[in-house]
């Protein structure tokens, strides 16, 4: 197992450790967490796709489809990782991410209860019932209820009673703290402690989408970083993320430079290690 340096989950560091250590149990006895609850650990630091948010920090995967799960620190807001939101990222998903558990411990409740919910977006609850009802019933054999009940006790969860009532809470919990809206539904989240350049976050989006040319949009997206509020800047990158604008290099180069200036260094390292590429020492403002 990598030791505890390896691993910068802060509080939330020794739970994922657990996990690592109890999924390496599980293979030693020839038993599996990936292949029994779709849960497998990342032992090490976790690689970052083009579709994981620079405020997402990746701790596991689902071993298909590049899809993954990581604590959303909403952009510096949340400071604890052990209650921070987690989300699923699915890069070939139209929705890109969404919020699957409140918290880490949540989470392990969402797995051992029922995880489509992990690897599929469901608007709603409704959603996820008329999902559910199509679906034809599998057998559990006797290994992976085994697996299931060691799971529970090693790790106290507590099985969440009804699917559809938890993703509803999570979409409307959501919602509620939203200041800016954002095309994957994540939305940007109220910064209390934030001076704001403008009194109307939302008024303030600026919509972007391909064919992005820095030399005719750059203006705008100056403008916006000049004078945006700051929710309306953290929308524009989740959106311009949504619509791959950051394939385009001077706009990434733009926003990372951005992000360093509004003190969130870690989110721009993040969004370059995304794409693959360092963070330059100087970038156009």
């Amino acid at each position: 197992m990598n030791s505890g340096s390896d691993l910068a989950y802060g509080s939330a560091t020794p739970l994922i450790e657990a996990l690592i250590e109890f999924e390496q149990e599980l293979e030693a006895n020839r038993h599996s967490l990936g292949f029994d609850l779709g849960l497998i650990m990342e032992q090490g630091p976790a690689p970052r796709y083009m579709a994981t948010p620079p405020d997402v920090i990746p701790f596991a995967h689902a071993g298909v489809d590049g899809i993954h799960y990581g604590f959303l620190t909403d952009f510096g807001l949340e400071k604890d990782l052990l209650w921070a939101p987690i989300v699923c990222v699915s890069p070939v998903d139209w929705t890109g991410v969404w919020v699957v558990a409140r918290h880490l411990q949540d989470f392990l409740s969402v797995v051992y209860t029922e995880n489509s919910s992990l690897k599929r977006y469901f608007a709603n609850g409704e959603d996820y019932s008329g999902h559910m009802g199509q679906r034809v019933p599998q057998a559990t054999d006797e290994r992976t209820l085994f697996v299931h009940e060691c799971f529970r006790e090693r790790f106290g969860v507590q099985p969440i009673r009804d699917m559809a009532v938890y993703i509803d809470s999570l979409r409307l919990e959501r919602k509620q703290n939203e200041a800016a809206p954002t095309l994957n539904g994540l939305g940007i989240r109220r910064f209390p402690t934030v001076k704001h350049h403008s009194s109307n976050a939302e008024g303030a989006l600026l919509s972007v989408a391909e064919p992005f040319h820095w030399e005719q949009q750059g203006e705008a997206v100056r403008e916006l970083f000049r004078s945006g509020s700051y929710e309306a800047r953290l929308a524009f990158i989740r959106d311009a993320q949504t619509q791959h604008l950051f394939t385009h290099s001077t706009l990434r180069a733009f926003v990372a430079g951005q992000l360093k200036s509004m003190g969130l260094s870690e989110a721009a390292a993040y969004l370059e290690e995304s794409y693959y590429t360092v963070i330059p020492d100087t970038v156009e403002s």
